[in-house]
């Protein structure tokens, strides 16, 4: 019934608030959620790898407290200023004000805003907490470690840098002797420190006294009394500071000339002058208000003049470089180069004079010139890179879970290999709904991680013969890069790939509720039971994670990591190279700092890291000493299979490049600079340079005299790979004005494409690719080796049409050699030089090629003048021939060899028994005979010369 009491109308429930409740309560699990799963992961890093995720960890936490605390921590306790709760405390009185209330009345004196001395000591600590991760430098923590454990890292030098632009030097050396003690504390203590300053500055001497400035001058208006010359004290301060921060940074520069000393001392000044005007007007304020116009010219005219002195002095003393530049800029290139070649451990490469010379190979020795050299032509690298892809993709057939990710030329027993490594992947057929499952428990690994092809012959080897274990469970790319593996650990069948069950060491095992947390559906899959967790199964990644001081993509590529074998398990072999800016380092120009400090070894199935030393350079000494619990020495089988870097290879060939050159006046000139030929790659081979008496494991880069028109080779570099000399280097040098020039690989392509017989043979070979070209040394005849081949890296299958061997000496003319094989393309090659196959045109002095009509005639003169008659009949018809040998005559240079031929044969088969010889040609041969009867029967022994058509 309707009553007094029930006309109350009940409040609507506060939909507003139980929605706000369920986006807070939302929030808060999502956060307790991604909290919760880092905590796991990091429990379980710290569980999985202990001191190797725990040190880089450590060395981050040390950077964060030091940098930070330079950055942030303020120890003035008495102003006890704070930014952050001035703001919110201003923030605050803003919201609460009244709507009529002026602006001022909610803006306190920020200079009369204090904490009290425990919110200070409170607040300072709490900023490293908050923002201590804006700081983390690994590197600089680490060298803070080394640094407090005794290691001074060059900084008793430091205080040389602040002579060395007043100093002009004398001495090349000079550089080295006053920077390099520096390097270690300039790439590593320095910058950070410098930045933390600089960042100080900012925020205590810049943003603090803007603001008290604004402050100062709402509260002074208020009152009717704006102080408006301490206002520009204050601005002088701030500018002059933030001048001579400039001016001190300007001592750690990456250049250094005639003009630094002028302009460090022109900032220094005005930054002082503006300092020294702000206390001026400080001291001024306290009885002015305002600054008198005066003043301000005094300002303005002091600063101006120091920017014109400054100016002048640098333009004049670049308008006498202009025409003095060597005595102007001399002194300070040569400091340039002496530091770079040490950086760049130029000074350890030896330099040879390649004197190129082409010399023709009598005819009658070419085939034992070529058995001669057997050592080198049976080690050329036929297959490159693209042919053996094309060649060894096949072999995957039709299995959808497995790509190639790689393929890197390997040293075995002597012999190069194409090693192709491969990465798991989802099939395109699994559905989304299965992919979780996939991922993670069936596609774990590889099976079958390595195909190999001898890079000679071609040849598809059983990659069983060198790695025993193919089964790839830590490895690039693919599945591995993207996601974790796992399986239960009561599991009686296995849902990996092929039905194997994994029982390496690598990953852990993760038991509830941490498995739950660390995956969600292990909660509703695997509820009471532990699960075997494998991680960072990308090697790269996992090194990233354990080793993140060194560099694992250098030039904007992933660094090449190779597979190796001890015969029993298979590993990553990954280069640690360690990289440092140099712009804080005078006369680097910015040139990066590399170092190879070693290698890791990363075995394949269970993930275990073995780190070996090669190198000897600070932070070599520095990282052995921090791990020493975690090298090895270098195992005996890994000698062989080792290899240099391609990457440092080709970074100390480009630093090579510039300076080499040590002479200052040709450096200003810039006319003897080099490079690498566009498109050419460093090539890993077996071969035999100058001055080896074997072959051996090298690579190979050509270079070119920069900006040349042509396109001819200003030397070779190669780099040892065998361990006793790993990373030696040496430089073979044509000289300038060498008469014979040694062609590059453009010039070689154009030689080969002109040749009349490949021309022909590309037509019959329907428009087929040519692969790498080589440069090799055999015997005395530098020769690229070029294949070609029928099919491309796109095909199906690739196929070998033909081996080209192109001569790299030149001196007009071009020599071309094909054949089916590398011996036979070098003998065709040999020919064309002597003159025994196709036209040729004088190469040297000593190179004269007979005619037809001379050549028959000098060899009748052998027997006329042994009063030998010569006989010449139409056809010989003798029941038995034997013949006795052959020989070539083409050339001046074979006369004598056949007239020593002629010589034996006319004192073993004519003079005793007759004087009279047969002379008949059969086709290109000149034939020569004497008939002896034995036993009745008539016998003709010959010899044979080859004159040609």
């Amino acid at each position: 019934m309707y009553s007094a009491s029930t006309d109350k109308q009940v409040p609507p429930p506060d939909a507003g608030k139980l929605v706000r409740l369920i986006i807070v309560a939302i929030i808060a699990i999502v956060i307790i959620a991604v909290a919760g799963n880092q905590a796991v992961i990091l429990s379980m890093n710290f569980t999985e790898f202990g001191d190797q995720f725990s040190k880089p960890l450590y060395y981050s936490l040390v950077s964060t407290i030091i940098l930070s605390a330079i950055a942030l921590v303020r120890v003035n306790i008495i102003g006890r200023s704070s930014i952050f709760w001035y703001g919110l405390h201003t923030a605050i009185g803003f919201i609460g004000r009244g709507t009529q209330q002026p602006l001022s009345n909610n803006i306190t004196s920020f200079k009369a805003y204090k904490l009290s001395p425990l919110q200070f000591i409170i607040w300072q600590i709490t900023k490293i907490l908050l923002f201590g991760a804006f700081f983390v430098n690994i590197m600089f923590g680490f060298a803070a470690i080394s640094f407090i454990d005794g290691n001074n890292l060059g900084i008793e030098n430091i205080t040389n840098i602040f002579s060395l632009p007043f100093v002009t030097p004398t001495d090349g050396s000079y550089s080295v002797e006053q920077v390099v003690p520096m390097i270690p504390s300039l790439v590593l203590l320095l910058p950070p420190i410098l930045a933390a300053i600089g960042l100080r500055l900012v925020l205590y001497v810049g943003v603090h006294k803007i603001i008290n400035v604004i402050t100062s001058y709402l509260q002074d208006s208020q009152s009717g009394k704006p102080r408006y010359l301490n206002y520009v004290s204050t601005v002088e301060t701030i500018i002059g500071v933030g001048i001579v921060w400039l001016g001190f940074n300007l001592f750690f520069t990456d250049q250094i000339d005639y003009n630094t000393r002028y302009v460090i001392g022109g900032t220094l000044v005005i930054g002082f002058a503006l300092l020294a005007f702000a206390l001026v007007d400080r001291i001024r304020a306290r009885v002015l208000t305002h600054m008198f116009k005066r003043d301000v010219y005094i300002r303005i005219l002091t600063i101006l003049a120091i920017a014109v002195i400054v100016g002048g002095l640098v333009s004049v003393n670049n308008s006498i470089a202009d025409a003095k530049k060597i005595e102007y800029l001399g002194p300070y290139t040569a400091q340039q180069i002496s530091l770079n070649r040490h950086i760049g451990q130029l000074d350890d490469i030896k330099e040879n004079t390649h004197d190129v010379k082409l010399q023709s190979v009598s005819p009658n020795n070419i085939k034992n010139y070529v058995n001669q050299n057997k050592d080198v032509l049976n080690v050329v690298r036929v297959w490159d890179w693209e042919a053996a892809f094309a060649k060894l993709k096949p072999e995957i057939g039709l299995i959808p879970y497995v790509d190639f990710e790689d393929n890197d030329i390997l040293r075995f027993n002597g012999t190069l290999y194409w090693t192709a490594s491969m990465k798991p992947v989802l099939p395109s057929s699994v559905s989304l709904a299965n992919t979780w499952y996939n991922e993670h428990l069936v596609y774990t690994h590889v099976p079958n991680g390595f195909l190999t092809l001898e890079a000679t012959t071609g040849q598809i080897i059983d990659s069983s013969k060198f790695f025993k274990q193919r089964e790839i469970y830590y490895g690039e790319g693919g599945l591995f890069s993207t996601t974790w593996s796992a399986y239960p650990n009561s599991r009686t069948t296995s849902a990996e790939l092929g039905g194997v069950s994994y029982n390496g060491a690598g990953g852990l095992d993760v038991s509830p509720p941490l498995s739950w947390t660390f995956e969600p559906n292990f909660l509703l899959s695997f509820p009471a039971e532990s699960v075997h967790v494998m991680r960072y199964k990308d090697v790269h990644d996992r090194m990233k994670t354990l080793y993140p001081y060194f560099l694992y993509d250098l030039f904007g590529k992933e660094l090449d990591s190779i597979p190796v074998t001890d015969g029993t398990n298979s590993y990553w072999l990954i280069p640690l190279i360690v990289g440092f800016d140099t712009h804080d380092v005078p006369w680097s120009v910015g040139n990066p700092y590399l170092r190879l400090v070693g290698f890791a070894l990363v075995d394949t199935y269970d993930g275990d890291i073995q780190l070996m030393k090669t190198g000897d350079d600070f932070f070599t000494d520095m990282f052995v000493s921090q791990y020493s619990d975690k090298f090895t020495p270098i195992p005996a089988w890994l000698e062989e299979q080792i290899r240099y870097p391609v990457e440092l290879f080709n970074w100390k060939a480009e630093m090579y490049n510039i300076y080499h050159v040590n002479d200052v006046e040709t450096f200003i000139q810039a006319n003897e600079f080099y490079e690498i030929p566009q498109g050419l790659e460093a090539y890993y081979v077996e071969a035999k340079p100058p001055g080896f008496d074997t072959t051996e494991f090298v690579g190979l880069l050509s270079l070119e005299l920069r900006g040349s028109q042509g396109r001819n080779l200003a030397g070779y570099m190669i780099v040892e790979n065998d361990l006793n000399h790993l990373g030696d280097l040496q430089f073979y040098e044509v000289p300038l004005n060498s008469t014979t020039k040694l062609i590059g690989p453009t010039a070689v392509r154009e030689a080969l494409d002109k040749d009349p017989t490949f021309a022909e043979l590309k037509t019959l070979l329907r428009n087929p690719r040519i692969g790498d070209n080589i440069l090799y040394r055999v015997g005395q005849h530098d020769v690229y080796f070029i294949p070609v081949y029928t099919a491309g890296s796109g095909g199906v299958v690739a196929q070998l049409g033909t081996i080209a061997a192109v001569g790299a000496a030149f001196t007009g003319e071009y020599y071309v050699g094909l054949g089916d094989t590398q011996e036979q393309a070098f003998e065709a090659y040999l020919k064309k030089v002597s003159g025994v196959a196709g036209s040729s045109t004088s190469v040297n002095v000593d190179y004269i090629e007979l005619g037809k009509t001379d050549r028959i005639n000098i060899i009748k003169s052998s027997f006329t003048d042994n009063k030998i008659e010569i006989s010449e009949p139409t056809s010989i018809q003798i029941p038995l021939s034997f013949k006795e040998g052959e020989i070539f005559f083409f050339t001046e240079n074979d006369r004598l060899d056949t007239q020593d031929f002629l010589k034996k044969f006319i004192d073993n088969f004519v003079k005793p028994r007759t004087d009279r010889v047969f002379m008949w040609q059969e086709n290109s041969n000149l034939n020569i005979g004497t008939i002896i009867v034995k036993d009745n029967i008539p016998e003709m022994h010959y010899i044979s010369i080859e004159i040609g058509n």
